[in-house]
């Protein structure tokens, strides 16, 4: 069957730029109720604007399609499957033939070959959008080589604002190649921000930085009390208390970062003094970073070494979480 190529209105592509947004936030894991409960909202919000859209009489059989498949793209993200399953029968009648309708009836009722949508390939008008759709398959079966090379090959073809939509994706799927599927580290690698333990898990499987400090073994029992026993997550610029103690459920934001990989390069290159920065300085250089911070040569060290960087490039912002992918990042380059 030879599919003809079909161009849409600014508007309609509006609203596949949207979804792609939509889609590709709600595939990075989030422990973040307020952020999830706006996800929600936006995916609702976009739902109700799509369909004052496509009640428009005056749209292309082709356009209100695709309009169809894409708010039922949105509504089995929402988890409303019944209502998916009626808008790609909608789809299909309005016009044979849309990727996105494809797409849709292939997440209704998913193969377990990752790839097996590009088969439709000589049913629809565009191929690139399978392509892409094989590559977050892929990714979700934690397949990631073969999700990165997908995601290039379908890049090349769609539109900038799929690459700027599902690039993060491609990206995590790139740092994550080296991952083995079954380590306890795999689950952890995609989330936005982790606890104490998540990080003390990764600096295990990634590195040998933790292997003396727990005489030799990786098992999971009792990895935070050993570690924290050895003084890993104390300040140095200022005496441990209760303010500035951690817990191993306590969120990862950059000064723990910053504290932790501190005492880990202090460990491994014994001749470096803990408190070099405020031994001589009196006043901090790092705009929002106080020289009386408990963390104060935590900080500079990680950003004089380069295992981290100042935002900015003047602030620290040391309240940020710390995405467990970029913390794996600071301990490749603490390497």
């Amino acid at each position: 069957m030879n599919i003809e190529q079909v161009s849409f209105s600014e508007d309609v592509l509006i609203f596949e730029e949207r979804f792609s947004k939509i889609d590709a936030d709600f595939l990075i894991p989030n422990v973040d109720l307020n952020e999830q409960l706006q996800k929600e909202q936006k995916i609702d919000d976009f739902i109700a604007e799509i369909q004052e859209a496509s009640a428009d009489l005056s749209l292309q059989k082709s356009a209100r399609a695709r309009l169809f498949a894409l708010e039922g793209k949105a509504q089995l993200v929402a988890g409303r499957k019944g209502k998916a399953k009626s808008l790609y029968e909608s789809s299909v009648s309005a016009y044979k033939g849309d990727a996105h309708a494809a797409i849709l009836l292939s997440r209704i009722s998913p193969s377990e070959n990752p790839t097996e949508i590009e088969s439709k390939s000589s049913e629809v008008s565009d191929k690139s959008l399978l392509i892409l759709e094989s590559a977050l398959n892929l990714y979700k079966c934690k397949r990631y080589n073969d999700s990165v090379a997908k995601f290039d090959e379908a890049f090349l073809n769609l539109a900038p604002f799929y690459r700027e939509s599902y690039g993060k994706i491609r990206d995590m799927a790139w740092n994550l190649r080296s991952v083995d599927s079954q380590s306890v580290i795999s689950d952890i690698l995609p989330l936005k921000e982790i606890n104490v333990l998540q990080m003390l898990f990764i600096a295990r499987e990634k590195s040998d930085f933790l292997y003396n400090f727990l005489n030799g073994k990786r098992g999971d029992k009792d990895l935070f009390s050993k570690v924290s026993a050895s003084g890993l997550l104390n300040p140095v610029s200022k005496p441990l208390d209760e303010k500035n103690a951690v817990s191993s459920s306590d969120r990862v934001s950059k000064y723990i970062a910053a504290r932790f990989l501190w005492n880990l390069f202090v460990a491994k290159n014994p001749n470096t003094s803990a408190t070099k920065y405020s031994s001589r300085l009196s006043s901090s250089p790092v705009f929002d970073v106080a020289a009386d911070n408990p963390d104060f040569d935590a900080i500079l060290g990680c950003v004089e070494n380069e295992f981290m960087s100042l935002d900015d490039g003047k602030n620290f912002a040391g309240e940020r979480s710390v995405p467990a992918i970029e913390f794996d990042g600071f301990l490749e380059k603490l390497k």
